[in-house]
C-alpha cells in the first residue's frame, strides 16, 4: 500500500463522500463518551476526511478541533465547511510527519485505521503527539467483518483490512494503558490513556465488550480441538482452524506481555524487533480468520 495510491483514492472520492456517508449518531456518541471527549480539550482528528466528526466535537464544547488529512481534496472540503469556525483548523498532511507545534488531550482516528500502511509506527507517532494523561481512540462505527466486506471492492488497494481488537491492543499495549476495547456487529473501538514513561508498569485492568479478552493458562485446562465423529475433511480444517487462530492469539499476547520486561530492562531495540514480528503475525492470523469465517459460512456448520 502505498501513500501515493491513498491521496489518489481519497482526492477521487472527496466530492461525494458526505452524500455518500452513512453515520450513526448513537455510536458516534458512545465512541466520543468512550474517548472521554470533553469539554475544554483540545481534538486532533486524525484522517479527518470532509470533517465528518467536528461538529460532534464542537457539540462537546472542546477547546479546539485540529484535523489532519493526507488527501488535498479531502482537507479542501473540510476547510470550506469550516471556514467560519475560529476553533477547527484543517491541515492537508502526513499526520506521521508533520511537525505539530503542541500537544493534544485527545486523538481520534474514525473509519480510518486500515489505511495506514504501518500500524505499530502510526501508534508510537500519535503517543507522541498527547499530553500526559491524553488518550488516543481508533474507532469505527461497524463492525470488523463489515469494515473489511465494505474494503474489499475498489478500496482493496489502499486498507491493510481491519485488525482484531485484541491485535490493536497488543500495539497500544506499548504506550497506553487500554481501557476499552470493543469489537461486536454494531462497532470497533480500542481506546487508552497515555502511559507516565517513568511509572510503566504491567499492571492495570481492560474493560473487554463483545466477550473478545482471552485469559490463557497451561496446564490447567485440556484444549479439546478434535474434529466430530465421521467428520469431512473440509470439517476437520475448520475444527483446526479456528482452535490455531483462537490460540495464536492467545500466545501472541502472551509474547507481548513478557517482552515488555525488555524495555524495562532497557532493551528498547529488542523490545520493538518482537512487536513489530508479533504485529506481522497478527496480520497473517487475521487473514486466517477471514479465511475461516469464509470457508465457515460456504460450509454452514
Amino acid at each position: 500500500m502505498e501513500k501515493k495510491d491513498i491521496i489518489e483514492f481519497f482526492d477521487r472520492c472527496a466530492p461525494t463522500w458526505d452524500a455518500e456517508m452513512i453515520k450513526s449518531d448513537a455510536k458516534i456518541g458512545r465512541i466520543l463518551d468512550n474517548a472521554e471527549v470533553c469539554a475544554g480539550m483540545e481534538v486532533l482528528d486524525v484522517a479527518c476526511g470532509t470533517g465528518v466528526m467536528f461538529d460532534y466535537y464542537l457539540s462537546r464544547n472542546v477547546a479546539s478541533v485540529t484535523g489532519i488529512d493526507i488527501s488535498p481534496e479531502m482537507a479542501k472540503i473540510a476547510r470550506q465547511k469550516y471556514e467560519k469556525q475560529p476553533k477547527v483548523q484543517v491541515i492537508c498532511g502526513d499526520v506521521e510527519e508533520y511537525p505539530f507545534a503542541r500537544k493534544f488531550d485527545r486523538i481520534v482516528v474514525y473509519n480510518a485505521f486500515p489505511h495506514f500502511p504501518y500500524p505499530k509506527r502510526l501508534i508510537k507517532i500519535l503517543a507522541g503527539l498527547l499530553k500526559e494523561d491524553g488518550r488516543l481512540t481508533v474507532a469505527h462505527g461497524m463492525s470488523r467483518e463489515a469494515i473489511d466486506n465494505h474494503h474489499s471492492g475498489s478500496a482493496g488497494k489502499v486498507s491493510n483490512g481491519l485488525m482484531t481488537a485484541e491485535s490493536l491492543k497488543r500495539i497500544f499495549d506499548a504506550h497506553f494503558q487500554v481501557e476499552v476495547v470493543i469489537s461486536n456487529r454494531h462497532m470497533y473501538q480500542v481506546s487508552g490513556v497515555k502511559r507516565d514513561v517513568l511509572a510503566h508498569s504491567h499492571g492495570g485492568t481492560t474493560h473487554s465488550h463483545g466477550g473478545l479478552t482471552h485469559s490463557h493458562t497451561h496446564g490447567e485446562e485440556a484444549h479439546d480441538h478434535m474434529p466430530r465423529e465421521n467428520a469431512t475433511p473440509l470439517a476437520e480444517l475448520l475444527v483446526m482452524m479456528k482452535y490455531l487462530v483462537s490460540h495464536n492469539d492467545a500466545h501472541a499476547q502472551e509474547v507481548a506481555d513478557l517482552a515488555r520486561e525488555l524495555m524495562d530492562a532497557g532493551k528498547d531495540v529488542a523490545y520493538d524487533e518482537i512487536m513489530d514480528a508479533v504485529s506481522d503475525f497478527d496480520m497473517v492470523n487475521a487473514k486466517l480468520a477471514a479465511i475461516l469465517n469464509k470457508l465457515t459460512v460456504e460450509e454452514d456448520i
